[in-house]
């Protein structure tokens, strides 16, 4: 009869079900999250003790005695004057050095761009081939059941803990690269006004002290910064 076939049909659905279930690997702990959570805990309590213990920063502190004597001191205006000078010049240059470089940061954009378009293809073909790779481990490499051994790893799988997936490129920048060409090649020019200034310091009888100070992260031994007035004032 009809309700007959109906129950047959019921059973074996109940029985293949019940085999499917028994034959599934049951989902077993693995050791691989325990040691990257390990790996991420003491990584944070690295930089959580880095931070609580900064290392101090020093810096160079020139100090200036000025000229005894009302001649050394006129002296000494002439040198600032000449500083002052100086320091326009090379201002003016760094200037000048900056207008220049233009066209040669956007040609050095223009190579990066494509560059980085070969680069990004090359990613996108690596990120498919990574993704269908998971798609096929996840499908087909599962947890097995040995008698004597217990649930055991299929020959050929690879954890999910330790698969680097494929980095993407960086895309290049006008603005960063118009920037290194200028540290490159403007802010690299020699500018010594500084230096000719403290010769000329010492040249009109006045003194100049450098000494190393703490400016950040200091211990209460180290040396610290005192207020120092513009030179030739004191």
């Amino acid at each position: 009869s009809l309700n007959a076939k109906l129950a047959q049909a019921r059973g074996s659905l109940h029985s293949n079900m019940l085999t499917r279930s028994w034959r599934q690997p049951v989902t077993v702990f693995r050791g691989a999250p325990l040691l990257l959570w390990l790996k991420r805990s003491l990584l944070l309590a690295a930089v959580a003790a880095l931070a609580g213990c900064a290392t101090p920063q020093y810096a160079t502190q020139t100090s200036y005695t000025p000229p005894q004597t009302a001649k050394g001191l006129i002296c000494v205006a002439q040198c600032q004057d000449s500083l002052k000078q100086c320091q326009n010049s090379c201002s003016a240059a760094r200037q000048s050095c900056i207008a220049h470089i233009e066209p040669a940061a956007r040609a050095a954009f223009d190579s990066a761009l494509k560059t980085y378009e070969v680069q990004r293809r090359q990613y996108e073909t690596d990120r498919q081939y990574y993704e269908l790779n998971r798609s096929l481990r996840m499908g087909f490499f599962n947890p097995v059941f040995v008698p004597g051994y217990g649930w055991v790893m299929r020959p050929g799988y690879y954890d999910d803990y330790y698969d680097d997936a494929p980095t993407p490129p960086v895309a290049p920048s006008l603005a960063k690269e118009r920037q290194r060409m200028i540290h490159e090649q403007c802010d690299s020019a020699p500018c010594p006004c500084q230096e000719n200034f403290e010769q000329c310091y010492v040249g009109c009888g006045g003194g100049v002290k450098k000494s190393v100070v703490c400016i950040a992260n200091c211990k209460d031994s180290d040396p610290k910064p005192e207020p120092q007035p513009p030179a030739g004032t004191q």
